[in-house]
């Protein structure tokens, strides 16, 4: 398994992508401390009033998965997502490139398909009222898998092109 180390080497975000990568992270700090807030406001009115607000429920779980998928974008920008190279360093290094390559590739194929079939859902739910928030359709709460999933495409389809990049300077060097 590899470490969320945030070196080059490691796969962190080239330098033209790093301002998105810092509002992401902005972005997943502000849902998390959404989500306290609401949840403190939900627990503290429960033992205080008896009466917790539903608002505040909902309001918690939207930013939850919003700084869910904002986060799996994260761990893509600092190629942290949980994977296991123990099978791929046992390979020869000629054949390691085009393994990454590989697995980019077919991230970048699922992203695709994610994308494609949650952007077909939103708008059945576009008319559908939050439970507790009943001005906010159930759309808004959905979006958050093809935002997530796109701002993933992205990085996937940068590091799709470092490895086309590791693999054209490793031919490079084989012909010198």
């Amino acid at each position: 398994m590899t470490s969320p180390d945030h070196s080059p080497a490691a796969g962190s975000p080239p330098g033209r992508v790093r301002a998105g990568t810092r509002f992401l992270e902005f972005f997943c700090a502000a849902m998390m401390a959404m989500m306290v807030a609401m949840l403190f406001i939900q627990v503290a009115a429960r033992y205080a009033l008896n009466d917790p607000p539903e608002w505040t429920e909902e309001l918690a779980r939207t930013a939850f998965v919003y700084a869910t998928f904002a986060g799996g974008a994260l761990a893509v920008a600092y190629n942290a997502h949980l994977k296991i190279d123990s099978l791929v360093e046992l390979l020869p290094p000629q054949v390691q490139p085009w393994i990454r390559l590989t697995t980019t590739a077919v991230a970048i194929i699922f992203l695709g398909v994610v994308i494609y079939y949650s952007l077909q859902m939103l708008p059945q739910l576009a008319f559908q009222p939050l439970t507790a928030l009943p001005f906010l359709s159930k759309a808004w709460f959905f979006a958050a898998v093809p935002v997530g999933c796109a701002l993933m495409l992205i990085y996937e389809t940068v590091r799709l092109w470092e490895h086309v990049g590791e693999l054209r300077g490793s031919s490079a060097r084989k012909e010198a």
